[in-house]
């Protein structure tokens, strides 16, 4: 059977496979869950893991700070102790005294030297691990600052500084009181900081971590290897130093950071500041090692992430295998069926509702068919039906076309004989009239004039419906309008309306029948004139309309023409309502003629207008040679 042509199945794009767009969807939908869930189980655990590190150091660092606060607790202890005994209370800074500082050296290793200053800053007793006198110690301490706090009975300790060639040291200052509030001198020691190495060395950061210890100055106090601290590196250049240093409660910084070491080395650090002096102890773990077990973790998400990814790639696969594959044969079975292909029928056997529905749209396919037949049918009945009509249709318009021109043509005749014998009678040729005949003959011929008009148009009409052939030509439309303007003048001259052109181009142009053209703006012109009153102006325009068009329309300032008329104005035989006043004579034809003689150009005709304020009809030609001429009418 014959295909039903489909402009969808022409204009349609190719689609995409449906198993393919469903694959992709599935692994955008599943495979994107995955992977965002994936990331953000990522990015938790880097998270976790990053403050669980943090906290671990923090704690090491703490744990290692209080061992070193304990180291300087017990040498402010000692030192409390051995300025407040017996033998102060009973002698005072007296030679029994010595025995007693000997006996703090002996209980406190890191302890080298003790002076005992009287309280005019003159040095009174001095005991030394590895020297003997000069009782030069104590010499011009009586203005340092730490002499002065303990002369006001605080212990304190003092700066760090260093020996030549030599670890670390600083001086340890106590108040010796006799009793409670008195004040007699201070007891100065001087404490080697080597000691803290023990402390720091100890320390176990995983398998590469260390401890060390700046004071605010940026000089290492104490390190695991101490051969650092002898290099006397400057500590205050690093990141971390300065981090922790430049932290106030105003303005806290963080206390874990991932940063460089000494040597250039990223690592993750981490501070503890120590009560009582102006020292920080740093704990620092190389990068690798310190985010190890977060690799670990990482690389076991993301292997988990691309089995999961994997799975779903398979299950999506199958899932478009079982089910999108009926979907993609129902998709062929429409598009064949919609392109016109009747008799195309989906073998679907899947046992379960994709058959059914395969089943019911092949049910469907073959009604379809059968109606379609029963239509194509009908429709060629009426297809002979409408032919025959036509046909008829077509013998009518013929047998009137006849008969009005054969009318028109015999009314002509007889016509002119009586205007022929009117104008002899009103000339005197058949004797004097009097006043009376006159009027009544000057009616007669008023009226014969107006059945010629009337005439004259139903045989053009006639013509034009029976099918005219033009003579299109490149046509100047200034030159056609200017002929029309001064033939028409003495009409309008009488009423004294001025006829006006406006072309701001004078060699406008349009492919078109001079003649016929001359017709149409003779009649739009002559219509304005009719219904112009006296002093009004008639204006005919010359425009061009874009690269394949001109517009000529023609103004006047006439009375207008009402919304509800303007729609029939074209029709035959329409004419405008006037008032007793202001009625003219017409045909109701000239317009109709006009019309036929624009579209036969391949142009169009309208009216503009608003009753009170003129009216204003307007109609296009085409440049150049674009359509075929031929009658409208066939």
């Amino acid at each position: 059977m014959p295909r039903i042509p489909s402009e969808q199945a022409f204009l349609r794009p190719r689609r995409a496979r449906l198993v393919r767009h469903y694959f992709l969807i599935s692994v955008m939908l599943i495979g994107g869950g995955l992977i965002v869930s994936g990331f953000l189980e990522i990015y938790l655990r880097y998270y976790e893991s990053q403050k669980q590190i943090a906290f671990l150091q923090r704690e090491i660092a703490g744990a290692a700070a209080l061992k070193v606060e304990q180291f300087l607790q017990q040498i402010q202890n000692e030192m409390k102790a051995a300025t407040v005994n017996s033998v102060v209370a009973k002698h005072g800074l007296s030679p029994e005294y010595e025995f007693e500082l000997k006996k703090l050296l002996a209980l406190v290793p890191s302890i080298t030297e003790l002076v005992a200053i009287d309280v005019k800053g003159a040095a009174r007793i001095y005991v030394s691990r590895l020297r003997v006198g000069p009782w030069e110690v104590g010499k011009g301490i009586h203005d340092s600052p730490s002499f002065q706090q303990a002369m006001r009975g605080m212990f304190s300790f003092g700066p760090v500084y260093f020996k030549p060639g030599s670890e670390p040291y600083m001086t340890a200052a106590a108040p010796i009181k006799r009793f409670a509030g008195e004040v007699i001198g201070v007891l100065q020691a001087e404490v080697d900081l080597e000691h803290i190495w023990d402390i720091i060395a100890g320390i176990k950061v995983g398998k590469a971590g260390y401890a060390y210890i700046v004071n605010r100055r940026g000089e290492l106090i104490s390190h695991r290897d101490f051969s650092v601290v002898l290099r006397k590196p400057k500590m205050a250049q690093l990141q971390q130093v300065k981090t922790a240093f430049l932290s106030t409660q105003e303005v806290p910084q963080p206390r874990e950071m991932v940063t460089r070491n000494l040597i250039g080395n990223k690592v993750f650090s981490s501070y503890h500041f120590i009560s009582g002096t102006d020292w920080a102890l740093f704990i620092e773990q190389p990068l690798e090692e310190a985010y190890e077990p977060l690799y670990s973790s990482l690389l076991r998400t993301s292997s988990l992430l691309l089995i999961g990814l994997g799975v779903a790639l398979v299950a999506s696969f199958l899932v478009a295998r079982r089910v999108v594959r009926p979907l993609e044969s129902l998709r062929q079975g429409v598009e064949r069926i919609g392109s016109g292909n009747l008799a195309y029928r989906i073998e679907l056997k899947t046992g379960d509702e994709f058959e059914v529905v395969a089943d019911e749209f092949n049910k469907m396919a073959t009604d379809l068919q059968e109606s379609y037949m029963r239509l194509e049918q009908k429709v060629a009945d009426r297809t002979v039906e409408l032919m025959i009509a036509n046909e008829k249709l077509k013998d009518l318009d013929k047998l009137k076309s006849d008969f009005v021109s054969n009318v028109s043509h015999e009314l002509r005749t007889p016509l002119t004989a009586i205007k022929g014998s009117v104008d002899n009678m009103l000339d005197g040729i058949t004797g004097s009239l009097n006043e009376k005949q006159n009027r009544y003959l000057g009616r007669v011929k008023s009226n014969s004039d107006r059945l010629a008009r009337l005439i004259n148009d139903l045989l053009d009409l006639s013509r034009i419906e029976a099918g005219i052939n033009l003579k299109p030509s490149n046509l100047s439309l200034v030159s056609i309008a200017k002929e029309v303007a001064e033939t028409l003048r003495p009409v309008a001259s009488e009423k004294q309306i001025e006829i006006g052109i406006e072309a701001p181009d004078n060699s406008l142009t349009a492919w078109a029948d001079p003649d016929r053209i001359s017709e149409v703006l003779m009649n739009l012109v002559g219509n304005a004139i009719k219904f112009t009153p006296t002093l009004g102006k008639v204006t005919i325009s010359l425009h061009r309309n874009g690269n394949e068009s001109v517009k000529v329309s023609v103004e006047d300032t006439g009375p207008g023409i009402p919304s509800e008329e303007a729609a029939r104005i074209f029709d035959k035989f329409y004419q405008v309502t006037q008032t007793e006043k202001q009625k003219t004579r017409g045909t109701g034809l000239g317009l109709s003629i006009a019309k036929a003689l624009v579209e036969l150009h391949g142009g169009k005709i309208w009216l503009e207008s608003e009753a009170g304020k003129g009216s204003m009809f307007c109609f296009t030609l085409p440049v150049e040679q674009q359509v075929k001429f031929a009658s409208i009418f066939q």
